[in-house]
């Protein structure tokens, strides 16, 4: 069956669609085939290409997880580039097909440590992209869930993308394929440098167009993408695990309230599904906890080496609950206490520059004279990030809460203040001027991170210090 598509301006439409969590249903047998027809496990698997002077190319696969984003093998990404091309993503239907274009393209990076001049990518890439054809309303978009996990030995999974494989009169012929196979060996620290990110091996071959393709589960959740394979297999799978710290431009007003959106922002608007047990703090960072299963593979198969060892014992995640029922009091009595002690040692030009993170207008800071801080209501969502018992019966401790209201009171000479009356009245609160100074409060939220040390025989927390905060945009006095 044949299918085109005719490239159009992005289409907002895209935003209207409704959606579709349904997922196909593969045999339990080893081996690779080709599916019956483009469309048959669903519309959320991507043909990623390039568009060349005889025509489209598909150089590899993707998975589409939300409206408008997809994820697909960084590698596939950077053949694209190289060849001077620009990616474009097809989506199948019965008897049609949708068109997208990259609108914002994410993935992470770091220093090689053996070169200098060369920089390692994890092969997971996400992508946001814009609808460039007819939306075809009456279809739902199809979109594949997903699931945090660490495959264990023994399971069964699936890979699923496309391959090119020649041009017809200006018209790709891709087959869609099929794969599945038996875990059978996890990497949850990476396989060196050529394969940095947490992956896995899986009994199965892959070819050439299924990079980036979708791994699945029993249940039809995106597990992985499919990264490499050599001739006659294994494959080696790249876990989703580093695409939840990616953030891309938003592709729809929903995904759009901020600069830029991650799978987890999507997921919070029940535009993407997510299984695990995953946690994002207020700083970004992802964490998830591995059933116990998972961590006994994880703990099995990391090398001595890429693992830490703490020099005491750390507490878990059922240890930690309990010591928040423990000493959850003090630690937000002593924690708030100890940003506002933080925050008052700030010099006036640091000050200034917190404010304005805060939301605060810098030219309306310029002329502070003097400053003091208060905690009015609070604090609330503590969390405790990490606790490890020390040899010495001490503990150590990470964590943090969110202050309810800091009121920074400021000074400033009442001549500044007439001269930006206006713009200062739509920040500020409770504004009086006596004399030649203006007095002015201004009121926001924020999360703190603190570490300190338990030391329980006498009951009190030590060396109790304020590391970073996560400010929350202010409530404008206007």
């Amino acid at each position: 069956m044949s299918h085109s598509v005719r490239f159009t301006e992005a289409n907002p439409e895209l935003a209207n669609l409704k959606l579709s969590w349904a997922t196909p249903v593969f045999s339990d047998e080893d081996g690779i085939g080709s599916l019956d027809s483009l469309h048959q496990a669903g519309d959320a698997f991507v043909a990623v290409g390039m568009m060349g002077s005889d025509g489209p190319t598909i150089m590899g696969s993707g998975v589409m997880v939300a409206p408008g984003m997809a994820l697909t093998a960084t590698h596939v990404i950077d053949e694209i580039e190289a060849a001077g091309g620009a990616p474009l993503l097809l989506t199948f239907l019965p008897d049609a097909a949708r068109a997208w274009v990259p609108i914002g393209i994410s993935t992470l990076s770091g220093p090689s440590a053996f070169y200098d001049d060369v920089r390692v990518s994890s092969d997971i890439t996400l992508i946001s992209c814009s609808l460039n054809s007819d939306a075809l309303a009456a279809a739902p978009l199809s979109l594949a869930p997903m699931r945090v996990a660490l495959p264990l030995l023994g399971d069964r999974l699936w890979a699923i993308g496309f391959r090119h494989q020649d041009l017809h009169e200006g018209a790709a012929l891709i087959s869609p394929m099929v794969s599945s196979g038996i875990v059978t060996q996890a990497f949850p620290m990476g396989r060196g440098e050529r394969m940095p990110s947490p992956c896995f091996e899986v009994g199965m071959e892959t070819i050439g167009g299924m990079s980036g393709g979708a791994v699945v589960n029993a249940e039809g959740e995106v597990v992985g993408i499919v990264s490499s394979s050599p001739d006659g297999g294994p494959s080696y799978m790249t876990l989703i695990w580093d695409a939840l710290r990616l953030r891309v431009a938003g592709p729809i007003p929903a995904l759009s309230k901020t600069e830029s959106v991650s799978l987890l922002g999507a997921k919070a608007v029940g535009l993407a599904r997510l299984a695990g047990d995953v946690d994002r703090n207020p700083w970004g960072e992802v964490t998830f906890n591995l059933s116990t299963e998972e961590a006994t593979l994880f703990a099995a198969s990391a090398a001595i080496d890429q693992m830490e060892a703490p020099d005491g014992r750390v507490l878990t995640r059922d240890e930690r609950s309990d010591f928040i029922e423990t000493w959850g009091s003090e630690m937000e009595d002593e924690g708030a206490l100890a940003v506002v002690m933080a925050l008052t040692r700030f010099s006036v030009p640091r000050m200034a520059r917190f404010l304005e993170a805060a939301g605060v207008p810098g030219d309306l800071l310029t002329s502070v004279s003097s400053f003091s801080v208060e905690d009015f209501e609070g604090v609330e969502d503590l969390e405790l990030m990490r606790a490890e018992e020390r040899p010495d019966g001490k503990t150590d401790v990470e964590f943090f809460l969110r202050m309810l209201m800091i009121v920074w009171t400021l000074e400033m000479p009442a001549e500044f203040y007439a001269a930006h009356a206006d713009a200062i009245s739509n920040e500020f609160l409770n504004i009086e001027v006596t004399g030649g100074t203006a007095r002015m409060e201004f009121i926001h939220r924020a999360y703190f991170r603190l570490e300190a040390v338990l030391v329980p025989d006498a009951e009190v927390f030590t060396d109790m210090i304020v590391t970073s905060s996560a400010l929350i945009p202010s409530r404008r006095a206007r």
